[in-house]
């Protein structure tokens, strides 16, 4: 992992948020790596630290920093304990933009970044071509053949991390994209549902679930055939301006319709898509845009409650 000389206008966080933290310590019992790993450095306290020590120029990017940064679940329970009101997610977005744009990752790290968020988790196609490769690796016993053999021993880890991913459920949901599912009884409110990406692989009966929900809840319920992913994955990444350019697809799609309520069943898609309007203030064409279809959106069972 190569590191350039830090261009600190690149993403970086922005000092007034730094400022914020007062380092009383009451985030660390929330922050799972720190529960995990016991160390300072990998609190978000301790990440705060080096960020500001990376923003006053008192120290680099080196890859010691990046691993820290990127040992960050961006799970933001911090915020939630957090006394000062410290905007972590935002601020450990900004750092990964900052280490994106600084640092030259290896060719093969590269190239599986690009192949997964410039391909898979932007393409319905992809998504599915995967998705079938998981269900038949799944029903043809594969898998379990893997598991038993200790195979995945070899790649550290990757045993134990393995039995965690979910499984492909078919049909995949990708079927109703651009379907209006009508409501049951008289039509109260106009939404629009964002299925998410992964989601319709390994989720796709909890999101016909959720439509027969908003269905009995008086709802017309729309699928949008343009949605995409909705850029959560790219901006904990450090990816902003490909998150920048989803969520400009997304608006584009969506914010036409007419809806009274975008939705979503998913919380780590919601907590980004609640957000385009900080992820596009600099954007002259859709920042007015991007403001309103935050106003919109709403996670389902907070739009029905």
């Amino acid at each position: 992992m190569a590191v350039s000389e830090i261009g600190h206008s690149a993403g970086a966080p922005e000092q007034v948020d730094l400022d914020r933290c007062v380092h009383c310590g009451l985030c660390l019992n929330s922050c799972p790596t720190y529960r995990e790993l016991g160390v300072e450095m990998d609190s978000p306290r301790g990440r705060l630290y080096q960020m500001n020590m990376v923003a006053s120029g008192a120290a680099q990017i080196t890859p010691s920093y990046v691993s820290h940064i990127e040992l960050c679940l961006a799970c933001r329970g911090c915020e939630t304990a957090c006394p000062s009101g410290v905007l972590y997610g935002k601020i450990v977005e900004a750092a990964r933009a900052q280490i994106e744009a600084n640092v030259q990752r290896p060719l093969l790290v590269r190239w599986l970044r690009r192949l997964v968020f410039g391909y898979f988790l932007e393409s319905k196609r992809g998504l599915a071509f995967a998705g079938t490769l998981l269900f038949l690796y799944e029903i043809l016993g594969i898998r379990k053949l893997v598991r038993s053999s200790g195979f995945l021993k070899l790649f550290g880890k990757l045993a134990a991390i393995e039995p965690l991913a979910p499984a492909a459920e078919t049909p995949f949901f990708f079927r109703h994209f651009g379907t209006t599912f009508p409501a049951e009884g008289e039509r109260r409110h106009r939404v629009a549902f964002l299925a998410g990406c992964i989601a319709n692989i390994s989720f796709a009966r909890l999101n016909e679930a959720t439509v027969r929900v908003l269905q009995k809840n008086f709802c017309e319920v729309v699928v949008p055939a343009g949605q995409t992913c909705c850029g959560a994955l790219h901006v904990h990444a450090g990816c902003r301006e490909d998150a920048r350019r989803l969520a400009r697809r997304n608006i584009d799609a969506i914010l036409t319709g007419d809806f009274d309520a975008i939705l979503t069943n998913a919380a780590g898609c919601g907590s980004t898509l609640k957000e385009y309007h900080e992820l596009l203030h600099d954007d002259p064409k859709y920042a007015e845009r991007a403001r309103r279809f935050s106003r919109l959106m709403k996670d389902a069972s907070e739009f029905l409650a």
